[in-house]
């Protein structure tokens, strides 16, 4: 699927679905739940306990 194709399906541009790839877009979970319902797969999120004094170090990946 292209990201022009995932972006049509979702209601938004190919430019953020690009953002969002690139690591360059922070979305909303109802946002990562329409990508997900889009691709055929399941949203996780996860938590971790503790301090996060740097938060570029858990990236998320789509």
């Amino acid at each position: 699927m292209t990201q022009q194709e995932l972006a049509r399906l979702i209601g938004t541009s190919h430019s953020v679905i690009s953002r969002i790839e690139s690591g360059q877009h922070k979305t909303s979970v109802e946002t990562l739940s329409r990508i997900a319902k889009a691709l055929d797969a399941r949203l996780v999120v996860g938590f971790q306990s503790g301090p996060a004094e740097r938060p570029e170090q858990y990236p998320v990946a789509i």
